[in-house]
């Protein structure tokens, strides 16, 4: 069959890499290195993120330890990346406050933690008390559609729980969400920076974790997947769970030892076998549901009437993947010098580019 190649800069101007998608259950990735003749070697295997060192560790969990931090630092957005976006945003949030001078704007989630993902939506909230929420949502929805010059592709989501405008910013091309009156949105910082101090092998855990989810779209809350701030309680949540054994038995020395490799295989153990439980935010305790079902209950910390799992309705899917891969990573034979987290995150998707375009 004839091959779909798809050919992308990589980080060195007489670098390319070129990903051929074709019918193998795992395609492969090729790095053609360019000379003067123009002449090609060709290495297999090549995953953007791994490095040679990393290639040479033999033990398949700590290899996937290094990969997780390269992958970390390889994702997570530039200085410059993070100022264009700084910029889009005050744009934007300069058009609401001129529309609605009374009202509060601010960007949230994982915005200002410099936790989103190449191409991630910047998510801002609008708060204005003197207005519901659909009264708000109406105003701005009604003005933002006839400005053509501003905004393109202005989707509005007027049925969903929390109703959201999504558009994009002509001049950046940035996707937003904006939402409106929920001031939880506000909290949702503070608690981030204080679980990143506490668990620092929570941040590596979550972007991971968020490419699996956005590649396979099941990470927008509205289309019945798992949003960041649902997913960052759900890694909290273990990781306070995982460290219980080792207080009670007096071994939380210990802790320091375990692995990013460790972590992300017994996260996947963990919520493979969770969707009958109801799962406490505000301590994390987790009980038997009184209704057996296949929602997802997770109890919001900041509310305890408000299950912030509930609208998850594809969680069961999500679930599913996570014990086979869970069971894969445990039971696969891993060659040496093999990625493991091209098991987790298919560097090949063609719905994501991890390839960072060069920066001249």
């Amino acid at each position: 069959m004839k091959q779909n190649v798809q050919i992308q800069r990589f980080q060195k101007n007489k670098e390319v890499i070129v990903i051929n998608d074709d019918d193998d259950d795992e395609p492969k990735i090729f790095k053609k290195i360019k000379n003067d003749e123009d002449d090609c070697v060709m290495n297999v295997d090549i995953i953007p993120w791994m490095s040679k060192k990393t290639m040479m560790i033999r033990h398949p969990v700590l290899r996937l330890h290094n990969e997780m931090m390269e992958f970390f630092d390889y994702i997570s957005p530039s200085d410059s990346e993070h100022k264009r976006r700084i910029t889009a945003y005050m744009r934007v949030e300069k058009y609401l406050q001129d529309l609605a001078p009374e009202a509060q704007i601010e960007s949230f989630d994982t915005f200002k933690t410099r936790m989103y993902l190449p191409n991630a939506d910047i998510d801002i909230v609008m708060i204005e008390t003197s207005c519901t929420q659909k009264q708000l949502y109406k105003k701005v929805a009604a003005q933002m559609i006839k400005q053509t010059n501003k905004f393109e592709n202005v989707n509005l989501i007027a049925n969903a729980k929390v109703p959201i405008i999504k558009f994009i910013d002509v001049e950046s091309q940035y996707h937003f969400d904006l939402s409106f009156n929920q001031l939880d949105a506000l909290k949702q910082i503070e608690e981030l920076e204080k679980a990143f101090e506490i668990y620092p092998e929570l941040k590596i855990l979550l972007m991971t974790l968020k490419c699996m989810l956005r590649q396979r779209d099941l990470n927008e809350t509205y289309s019945g997947g798992v949003g960041s701030f649902l997913l960052f309680q759900m890694i909290l949540t273990f990781l306070r769970e995982y460290r219980k054994d080792f207080f009670q038995n007096n071994q939380q020395d210990q802790i320091k030892n375990v692995t990013l490799g460790e972590y992300m295989i017994k996260f996947l153990e963990f919520y493979s076998d969770v969707q009958r439980k109801r799962i406490a935010g505000q301590g994390g305790n987790i009980d038997n549901k009184s209704t057996q079902d296949d929602r997802f209950s997770f109890i919001s910390p900041q509310h305890p009437d408000h299950d912030i799992g509930h609208n998850s309705y594809k969680i069961q899917e999500l679930f599913k993947i996570f014990q086979n891969r869970h069971d894969f990573l445990t039971n696969y034979n891993f060659k040496p010098g093999e990625s493991v987290l091209r098991y987790l995150i298919n560097p090949t998707d063609q719905k994501f580019s991890f390839l960072k375009p060069v920066q001249f």
